[in-house]
């Protein structure tokens, strides 16, 4: 009877699957790898930050929440949603990451650098193009500009979203590990140089000093005015973004794609300049983040997962 016992029980655990691997994939390493280098600055310039082990904290709590969520997917990949979420959750983190850049801008260089992007621009352009666009103002091209400048929201929303409903997963997350990267890359670039950009750079003398529209425009001023972070502004992470967004559709689905949000693209990168929250440094920048993410991206890309069940690629 016993050997009968033990050959049964070796017999079912033959039968028993192995528990799957966890395979990280590069949108986890983007992201978890974002939050141990800031924690490592937030340690280093601890003096620099009120409660920087509140901050601490934070990012454990973050990191954390990623682990379980690979976790949980890792135990149940036949759930639809759960994919989609440990797919999608660099963006739904993002705005998080990007609120709690703010209080730590400074822990690196100790103060904002906006005297010497104002000493670049002036050797590079002989003045400051922000300046050269005073001429054009007027209020309907004022709130077209924030128009353009809001409309980065839909670039990362609209895109996954068509993805998901689409169900093609490996696209997906070919867009998310693009556009990850860029801005995860932005947020990190902040705390690198922290600029307050031409609207608060006592060296731009504006004329209007402040800019007029009808409805975005207003929306917009308050937005930034109660929700953004000051001294985040190189690079432009709108700019990295959402021309993330156009490389990465280029690839998904096609030139035409790319040709459709070519025009509002550039409208957008204008508008950053034009609504005095950038340099043209930081646009500069931020299209070579963007350029740098997409290439990324080309050689990562036979790393993305298989989808989620029952989806198609």
């Amino acid at each position: 009877m016993a050997i009968m016992y033990d050959a049964a029980r070796s017999a079912t655990r033959r039968h028993r699957q192995a528990p799957p691997a966890v395979v990280p994939r590069p949108h986890d390493v983007i992201v978890l790898g974002y939050l141990a280098v800031v924690a490592v600055l937030a340690t280093a310039g601890h003096d620099r930050l009120a409660h920087w082990w509140a901050y601490l904290l934070a990012y454990a709590a973050m990191a954390a929440a990623v682990l379980a969520l690979i976790a949980a997917h890792s135990r149940r990949p036949d759930v639809p949603a759960l994919a989609v979420l440990r797919t999608v959750y660099p963006l739904v983190l993002a705005p998080l990451a990007y609120t709690l850049v703010g209080p730590t801008v400074l822990v690196v260089r100790g103060g904002y650098r906006d005297a010497g992007m104002n000493a670049f621009d002036a050797a590079v352009w002989g003045g400051h193009p922000s300046l050269w666009l005073d001429g054009l103002v007027s209020r309907p091209l004022t709130e077209l500009m924030y128009a353009a400048y809001m409309s980065y929201y839909l670039y990362i929303v609209v895109p996954p979203l068509l993805l998901i409903l689409r169900q093609r997963p490996a696209a997906l997350e070919r867009l998310v590990t693009t556009v990850g990267a860029a801005v995860y890359t932005c947020y990190l670039g902040f705390l690198i140089l922290p600029v307050l950009g031409p609207r608060h750079s006592p060296a731009v003398q504006f004329d209007p000093p402040e800019l007029t529209g009808y409805v975005l425009a207003p929306a917009q001023q308050w937005l930034m005015a109660h929700a953004d972070p000051v001294g985040t502004c190189f690079p432009s992470a709108h700019v990295a973004g959402a021309w993330a967004v156009v490389l990465a559709a280029r690839r998904i689905w096609g030139r035409p794609a790319f040709r459709r949000l070519l025009l509002p693209t550039v409208l957008l990168t204008v508008s950053v300049v034009y609504t005095r929250y950038h340099y043209v440094a930081d646009v500069a920048a931020g299209l070579v983040v963007a350029l740098a993410a997409d290439a990324l991206m080309s050689r990562t890309g036979r790393r993305v997962s298989g989808g989620w069940a029952g989806a198609p690629r």
